[in-house]
């Protein structure tokens, strides 16, 4: 997240729950720490890199402290600190609340202008939820931890089927039905795939597409399914078809699919030959 006109940017970091110093993720937060002290060198920005860690605001104390310790070993190993601050959100029965707070005042308008605590979303029908664009980063999901990891690659996989499932129920048939899997992540992330440069997107679109041929390719659509690196191609040669490869998409249990998928039993190589991938179940 960055301020346009000065160059500054928040660089957000999403937890479950705060982190000690001497837990895994530490590591990750010493080296944001010491790479975002130097925002032109290390993220190619004119502006300064505030290190910001989004979390439950009960945990938003304990995390400051924590990030206190850091700052000190960091500059104790002769690196400079980057400025940091937690991002603690709440909900009650006004709505969805966030408090950024940073380790030391800042002089800059618009810095100030975003501390303390401030009403992001009303709640409505007494529900508000943080939304998130992208909901797994397969960037960062080896720092997470196993139940968080399967939650969100949950809701990833929930979106990426429901953007299947408009697809196949605008389609005219009979006809082959086309489904591309930067389509299907884009609808998914709100058209943010297309601005994620991160190698670790072309395992994850194979995973999420061959996963779907599995749940797709069963009773009166076995054998009409066909896999590609890239694509899925489904041949709906009806309207019993059509709402048959819906229903299956809809009724997929998601948990159990997150499940195998962040625990690496979807993992494929990545690949670019499509025609080589391709494979008919």
């Amino acid at each position: 997240m960055h301020h346009h006109e000065s160059g500054d940017h928040l660089v957000l970091e999403c937890k479950a729950s705060g982190f000690g110093s001497e837990s895994s993720t530490a590591k990750q937060a010493r080296k944001l720490l010491a790479a975002s002290s130097d925002a032109e060198s290390s993220l190619g920005i004119a502006g300064e890199a505030f290190v910001v860690y989004t979390l439950p605001a009960e945990d938003a104390e304990l995390q400051m402290q924590c990030l206190e310790e850091l700052r000190i070993e960091v500059e104790g190993a002769g690196f400079e600190s980057a400025t940091y601050g937690t991002l603690g959100l709440e909900i009650d029965g006004a709505g969805l609340w966030a408090n950024l707070r940073l380790n030391h005042p800042s002089e800059k308008p618009h810095v100030v202008k975003v501390l303390n605590r401030v009403l992001i979303a009303p709640a409505v029908d007494g529900d508000s939820r943080p939304l998130y664009l992208i909901p797994y980063d397969p960037t960062t999901a080896d720092n997470q931890d196993p139940s968080e990891r399967k939650y969100c690659f949950g809701q990833l996989l929930e979106r990426f089927y429901l953007a299947a499932v408009r697809v196949l129920g605008t389609a005219h048939v009979p006809d082959t039905v086309v489904l591309l899997g930067d389509d299907l992540l884009r609808e998914a992330t709100f058209g943010l795939s297309d601005k994620w440069q991160a190698k670790e997107l072309n395992s994850l679109k194979v995973n999420l597409l061959r996963g779907m041929t599995t749940v797709l390719g069963k009773r009166e659509l076995k054998g009409k399914v066909q896999f590609h690196t890239s694509k899925l191609e489904v041949l709906l040669g009806s309207e019993s078809a059509r709402q048959a490869a819906i229903n299956l998409l809809l009724k997929a249990n998601s948990e159990q699919l997150a499940l195998n998928g962040s625990t690496g039993q979807l993992d494929v190589e990545d690949g670019t030959d499509e025609s080589s991938s391709s494979s008919e179940l």
